[in-house]
């Protein structure tokens, strides 16, 4: 399988360890696996890729610091009516944010009203695996959160 080197923001906030195999005396490192600082993370499949997707789907636009075109405006659509335009509006906003990531090929996306917010039905494939998956991702107006189904 393919894998695909980048940036992810999953578990950014968590300690980070080495997880090296402990050498004699119980030290880290060694000939076979060495430290290396300074690389974060590493992108193998297209779990992190959507994660990264739903992340850019859970900042509103403006909200992040020195990039004011980042996030969307999804949140403002949450209490409008069920019309056709604001529909179309909501398609429109998440195919904006999902040009903004290079590694995403949006194929389609359905907006369906739910209880307490929106549920989405998106077909995205990930750019070096053009495997297309449909993902859920619903939009929750009581703890402003957009999660999996």
């Amino acid at each position: 399988m393919a894998q695909y080197v980048g940036f992810s923001t999953k578990d950014a906030c968590k300690p980070r360890t080495t997880n090296a195999v402990g050498g004699i005396d119980n030290g880290v490192g060694g000939i076979r696996q060495p430290i290396v600082w300074g690389k974060k993370y590493r992108l193998t499949d297209t779990q992190l890729v959507t994660e990264d997707f739903l992340n850019a789907l859970n900042i509103p636009l403006g909200s992040k610091v020195g990039q004011p075109g980042f996030g969307t405006k999804v949140w403002s659509f949450i209490f409008e009516p069920n019309t056709s335009d604001v529909q179309f509006q909501l398609e429109n906003e998440i195919f904006r944010v999902a040009a903004q990531d290079p590694r995403i090929i949006l194929n389609s996306v359905k907006a369906f009203p739910k209880e307490n917010g929106i549920l989405l039905e998106v077909e995205l494939a990930i750019n070096p695996f053009n495997q297309p998956e449909l993902i859920s991702i619903f939009f929750n107006s009581a703890t402003n959160t957009a999660t999996f189904i």
